[in-house]
């Protein structure tokens, strides 16, 4: 997650109690007032910034009607990187909830857009790619969701199509998510792995797919550069162990 260091100061400064979002400030409540209790500085307390994330989050994993469960990991793991990870359980509890509520979009953009530095929301428009890709795919649904709120946020066409073009390249970036997309696990040897690699490689080359349609084959493309990404993270991580 090496391409998100710079942000992580963007939203520190916007504490909860500042975030017009109406019923969501009632269930956060009671938490930050006790984080807040214990501490001043807002580094201890759950940010706007966090809970703006987590909303984009939640309409992005609800746009294609399904949820899956990597993309609830990724969210995750990603906000307890780069974020207070005492407060995992928390930021677990709001995403559960967002993901059973509606929240007002505009106000989320607005505040992005007005509290935020362009590569930050930049970054913004990168962590919502690499979300929609973790289960495997990016839909028609969710590439019109991240558009949309990438106009929201004054992001160009231009830079739009950058971070979508350079999204395969980075969003397996995670070890962990890497032995996912392989099947395999942290105590499977190389040589196990090698061979789960080639045979996912056989059955994701369009040469044995010629059957498909080309919204299929696009599909098997994307899958298959993301086991080749995943198979060099893990080889590297292999040659340090």
């Amino acid at each position: 997650m090496a391409k998100y260091e710079k942000w992580l100061g963007a939203g520190l400064g916007w504490v909860v109690t500042g975030n017009p979002l109406g019923g969501l400030l009632g269930f956060l409540a009671g938490s930050v007032k006790e984080s807040q209790s214990k501490a001043n500085d807002s580094s201890k307390t759950i940010t706007d910034f966090e809970v703006n994330l987590i909303i984009l989050s939640s309409y992005l994993m609800k746009i294609d009607g399904k949820i899956s469960n990597e993309e609830i990991s990724f969210t995750n793991r990603f906000m307890n990187a780069h974020f207070n990870e005492n407060f995992s359980e928390k930021r677990a509890e709001i995403l559960k909830h967002c993901l059973e509520k509606e929240y007002d979009l505009n106000v989320v953009s607005e505040q992005l857009r007005m509290y935020t530095k362009q590569t930050t929301r930049i970054q913004v428009i990168q962590f919502l790619f690499d979300l929609a890709i973790s289960d495997g795919e990016l839909s028609e649904r969710e590439n019109y969701f991240i558009f949309k709120i990438a106009g929201y946020l004054n992001i160009n066409d231009i830079d739009f199509r950058r971070i979508k073009s350079g999204l395969t390249s980075h969003a397996f970036v995670e070890t962990n998510s890497s032995y996912q997309v392989l099947g395999v696990n942290k105590e499977t040897s190389i040589a196990e792995i090698r061979t789960t690699y080639r045979k996912l490689v056989l059955q994701y080359h369009p040469d044995r797919n010629n059957h498909l349609s080309e919204a299929e084959k696009k599909k098997l493309a994307l899958k298959l550069q993301q086991v080749k990404e995943a198979y060099e993270i893990i080889k590297q991580e292999k040659k340090h162990q």
